[in-house]
């Protein structure tokens, strides 16, 4: 069968299951995720304790006419929050992520990838689906994945160890369809991406004002110590980020949220084409700029971020032109009191493996690390409107998480994150008319993830 025929068949029985399973609902797949939990809270994989290394794939699909394998893989995140806050009535259990990917390296020098995420409530369920063509040190990618900007953004999920990523994330790009080129110059030390997008993202059909310029994005990471014998610098880098876009005003959509307002409908900065001024009839420019740093040595590792998002010349009607403004920066520490080494390689935080799984009866309890981070949010308080209690000036988090990494691919995480509002927020109006308003968010989220 040709490899075409073969891509075909994977794919459409592929995008079977996910019809079949996204008609279903949520409720209807709760026993079989809390199966899979409880079985590998039971009955864990267990090995020999061995140094971290890369880890064998869950599921390899060899397809013998074609001569490529497929590599199923795929992660499952579920979370309970707890919020202190009486006026949140907000505790539950969720689903936080529930993705399948396949990929297969074609030729040594292809390599296709498909994701698909199966929440109902994702915007975009298709994922990081690309194909991806290699030459030496360096590769070209097209299709839809994130955009190269910033080091938490490019880090893999396995590398964040708190519940959310920091509020700086709602200020960097997303995934979008795009040509991406990427690669590392002297023996790693230098690393670059860059690549143009569509710059609206799923509002490719509401062109109101006839632009379709592409986005430019790119991000360069320099770790000049990368190839080094001196264990106190190896994991050493700098790099900085920048997007530019020409927008058009149906993609101007700022919602910033805090780690317990992550797939709700709470935010604390919201700004968009209809604004406290009055709907905008003209915008111009969309600026990302970010710079970042990170060391590890041994158990420890220390990263930073700042990153910057401007819109130029936003124009309501009857009113002058005005920019945009937003900020955010965070530092973060982890540390591993069982001896696991994190590493930065190829401008991310790589995921960690236990250097000696959970398996009792061995004497290996897996992975124990814990992680502190401050972050700040610095939204434009020309936009806010007081009386409408949505946004808010500045936000100030403080995140503490425990990681237990029972296997490479089992993880448990205890997250309790603390935000400070500026200003208070609307949370619930009851049906007398009442209104509940915080300002400060306390949430506890504990989550489990099989991450294959």
């Amino acid at each position: 069968m040709p490899f075409s025929t073969a891509s075909v068949q994977i794919t459409g029985a592929a995008m079977s299951i996910s019809d079949t399973v996204y008609k279903k609902s949520s409720l209807y797949l709760y026993p079989y995720w809390l199966f899979f939990i409880i079985y590998g809270l039971f009955f864990p994989v267990t090995a020999e304790p061995s140094p971290p290394g890369p880890t064998a794939p869950a599921v390899v699909v060899p397809i013998a006419a074609s001569g490529i394998d497929v590599v199923v893989g795929g992660l499952f995140q579920t979370d309970y929050r707890y919020y202190t806050e009486s006026e949140r009535p907000d505790n539950r259990f969720m689903i936080r992520r529930a993705q399948v990917e396949l990929s297969s390296q074609v030729r040594p020098w292809l390599m296709l990838n498909l994701e698909y995420e199966f929440k109902d409530d994702t915007i975009d369920h298709l994922q990081d689906t690309f194909a991806e063509i290699s030459f030496g040190s360096h590769a070209a990618r097209i299709g839809h994945f994130k955009k190269p900007f910033g080091l938490e953004q490019q880090s893999p999920d396995a590398g964040i160890c708190f519940a959310e990523r920091s509020m700086g994330e709602y200020l960097s790009p997303g995934r979008d369809v795009g040509l991406m080129l990427h690669g590392a110059f002297s023996k790693n030390r230098l690393h670059y991406a860059a690549g143009l997008f569509n710059a609206d993202g799923d509002n490719v059909g509401n062109r109101s004002d006839g632009r379709d310029d592409p986005e430019m994005v790119g991000r360069l990471v320099l770790a000049p110590f990368a190839d080094s014998g001196n264990e106190y610098l190896r994991y050493l880098q700098f790099g900085g980020s920048g997007a530019f876009a020409r927008i058009n005003l149906s993609t101007l959509d700022v919602k910033v949220k805090t780690t317990g307002m992550v797939d709700t409908t709470r935010n604390i900065y919201v700004l968009s084409n209809n604004t406290k001024f009055g709907v905008l009839q003209a915008a111009d420019t969309r600026w990302r700029l970010g710079a970042e740093a990170a060391w590890a040595w041994r158990s420890l590792a220390l990263q930073g971020e700042y990153i910057r998002l401007t819109y130029t010349d936003l124009k309501p009607v009857g009113n002058p032109a005005m920019n945009a403004d937003f900020k955010s920066w965070y530092v973060n520490a982890l540390y591993f009191f069982t001896g696991e080494t994190p590493s930065f390689s190829g401008g991310v935080l790589q995921p960690i493996a236990p250097r000696r799984p959970f398996d009792p009866a061995a004497g290996g309890f897996g992975a124990w690390g814990i992680a502190i981070r401050y972050a700040r949010f610095l939204g434009d308080e020309n936009w806010i409107n007081p009386a409408a209690f949505v946004s808010v000036e500045k936000a100030d988090a403080v995140s503490l998480a425990v990681n237990w990494i029972l296997v490479p691919m089992h993880k448990i995480v205890l997250d309790y994150t603390c935000t400070d509002l500026s200003e208070p927020i609307r949370v619930r109006v009851h049906p007398d008319g009442a209104i509940d308003y915080i300002d400060k968010e306390n949430v506890v989220t504990i989550r489990y993830v099989i991450d294959l």
